[in-house]
């Protein structure tokens, strides 16, 4: 048996950001001006195609 204690993995950081256009974020249809949380990954995907853009707001979980 091991002595070691396992640490759960820290969620992924979310930030707040405003959608420009309409885009289905997580199953959901969402119109231009909606806020969504995102992690770093979504974010940048998000600004590649021009669905956000402008400062973010970071969330804190926690």
């Amino acid at each position: 048996m091991s002595s070691k204690t396992t640490v759960p993995a820290k969620p992924a950081a979310e930030v707040q950001v405003v959608l420009n256009k309409p885009h289905t974020h997580r199953g959901e249809q969402l119109k231009a001006g909606a806020s969504i949380n995102v992690n770093a990954k979504e974010q940048a995907w998000l600004e590649k195609r021009g669905l956000i853009g402008g400062k973010q707001e970071e969330v804190n979980h926690g």
